[in-house]
């Protein structure tokens, strides 16, 4: 049998060893969702925690359904950033103490497996942004657990104007290396 780079089934979940590239893979429904390079030692892998669909400025806020992500081994996040995927967001004014503006954290439970309410990275959206362009996290705490589930929430920080904070749609993505 060939080798081969990727799973070949239609609904593949589960993990795959991909010898050429000498790394395991982690796949859902055949989406690759990370790897672990085995030739290196300790390297820094990328995982997409989810998708969002767009807020408007009176959205409450909440957990994404979407934006999950299970630490496979004792993890330290390195960086995380999202990007917005069809539109511009939207922020009344630019000052952080007088603005109307959106809040992501990146929620865990750092003291052991499933999920939790420590805050291990957030973002302040304080000023408008155009679509493709990304905005990066700022890392609070960085070492997360073994089954550990991150998750995102997203909360508006100052007025529900009706002419402000409006977030588009997006992709968060996580950069982390196994401790």
């Amino acid at each position: 049998m060939a080798k081969r780079s990727t799973p070949q089934s239609p609904t593949h979940k589960g993990f795959h060893y991909d010898e050429p590239n000498d790394r395991l893979e982690v796949y859902y429904n055949t989406s690759l969702k990370g790897s672990f390079g085995t030739a290196n030692g300790l390297q820094t892998e990328v995982a997409r925690l989810g998708t969002a669909s767009a807020i408007d400025s009176a959205g409450a806020g909440t957990i994404e359904a979407d934006m999950t992500f299970v630490a496979p081994a004792d993890l330290k996040l390195v960086s995380a950033w999202r990007m917005n995927l069809t539109a511009s967001d939207v922020t009344k004014g630019t000052a952080v103490t007088s603005a109307s503006y959106r809040r992501m954290n990146l929620i865990t439970n750092t003291a052991g497996t499933g999920s939790g309410t420590n805050i291990v990275a957030s973002l302040n959206a304080t000023a408008s942004v155009d679509s493709k362009e990304t905005r990066s996290f700022t890392i609070a705490a960085s070492t997360v657990p073994a089954n550990a589930i991150v998750l995102c929430s997203h909360l508006t920080v100052g007025a529900n104007t009706a002419k402000g904070t409006d977030m588009a749609a997006n992709v968060v993505m996580i950069a982390y290396e196994l401790v």
